[in-house]
């Protein structure tokens, strides 16, 4: 698969990660039986799973990671492994209503963090 195509299945997965990701907490925030579908908790998995593999195919076909070092791409692969946690965090039952609208939102910002990040291919986004 060429670099052009990880690009494009990358940033495909991103968008539906954030699609679903919104969609899952209006059904947490509504109470919504829809969050107990079997298809409903593993979709996520799914998608986080491809987004990883692509961000791994994006990084490697397009530069040269891990051979070459790029502190943004480091920097995204931890973001995504804070968002996840913070996403795992924020659907947990066993959380404070507080704690989960707490984590809902830091992992959205973790989200843009990473959305610039791509974009700016620096770390440090001013």
């Amino acid at each position: 698969m060429s670099y052009i195509a990880f690009k494009h299945l990358h940033t495909t997965l991103a968008t539906l990660t954030l699609l679903v990701f919104l969609l899952r907490g209006a059904w947490a925030m509504m109470g919504s039986a829809m969050l107990d579908k079997k298809w409903a908790k593993i979709t996520p998995h799914v998608i986080y799973t491809l987004l990883l593999i692509s961000a791994f195919g994006v990084a490697w076909l397009g530069w040269g990671y891990p051979q070459v070092m790029h502190g943004w791409i480091t920097a995204k692969l931890i973001g995504l492994v804070a968002f996840i946690a913070a996403g795992v965090m924020a659907f947990r039952p066993s959380g404070g209503k507080r704690l989960r609208l707490d984590m809902f939102a830091l992992a959205l910002v973790i989200y843009g963090y990473l959305v610039a990040v791509a974009l700016t291919k620096s770390a440090f986004i001013v």
